[in-house]
């Protein structure tokens, strides 16, 4: 487990985060919000967060940021076992990029940021869409902020004519994408990154993987895989390349 003292070291900045975006990444890793603030938030009370993370902001996103990068070690290793060393990443159902902070410093790649970023509802479980909890212009400054040269942001919900044609050296959803809600949305993006010699990194909810549909039988018929170690039980952390000729 990363410290948060080691984590200092790194000297990641979050001004670009409002207190809307703290509040944001306290309601996605609970485990540094009260228990309080968390069940207003969830019946719709907003006030207990938002002064959670005005009073606690830096303890809010250094715990986080401690359990990302913790997180993040087993991509790191798979990616360096792998020699793979991308220089463009997309990382869908982004949140505030937290995690893409640590692959802007180890690879310095150009950045596509996809998130539907908010929703009526807002929840932890397996859906047929996916829930936003994201403010994609802080995410993009946020990164800017720590180095990044090249970001660019896309909602599908408006812009979805932008997901046309995108691929990437990696393509990355962790807790998002094949965990939250099925793949379908952004299968074309996935098999045309690994036609190109792209990597695929994925959390697939274990009762997904149990019951795959006609997309993950897709991506799994197209791809080859490893499972990189994760402390996340409810899921598996695959990374897919392209099966050889």
């Amino acid at each position: 487990m990363t410290s948060v003292a080691d984590l200092k070291q790194l000297q990641i900045r979050n001004q670009a985060l409002s207190t809307r975006g703290i509040m944001m990444l306290g309601f996605q890793r609970t485990n540094h919000i009260s228990t309080e603030a968390r069940l207003a938030w969830e019946n719709g009370d907003r006030a207990p967060l938002r002064q959670e993370a005005r009073t606690r902001r830096d303890e809010i996103f250094q715990g986080a940021l401690a359990d990302i990068h913790s997180e993040y070690l087993g991509v790191q290793s798979a990616l360096k076992t792998a020699n793979f060393a991308p220089k463009t990443v997309i990382d869908i159902g982004c949140g505030q990029a937290l995690g893409d902070a640590f692959l802007l410093r180890d690879f310095d790649p150009a950045f596509i940021l996809i998130d539907i970023e908010k929703t009526p509802s807002q929840y932890h479980a397996w859906k047929k869409r996916g829930s936003g909890y994201a403010l994609l212009d802080e995410a993009a400054e946020f990164l800017r902020d720590n180095g990044a040269r090249q970001v660019r942001t896309i909602n599908p919900r408006l812009v979805p004519d932008q997901l046309n044609g995108l691929h990437a050296d990696l393509v990355i959803s962790t807790i998002s994408c094949g965990f939250h809600y099925p793949i379908g949305e952004y299968l074309p993006i996935m098999l045309a990154s690994l036609e190109r010699g792209g990597t695929v990194i994925l959390d697939i909810r274990q009762r997904y993987w149990r019951n795959p549909d006609e997309a993950l039988n897709s991506l799994l018929s197209h791809a080859q895989h490893v499972e990189i170690p994760s402390a996340e039980p409810k899921a598996h952390r695959l990374l897919f390349t392209s099966r050889p000729a």
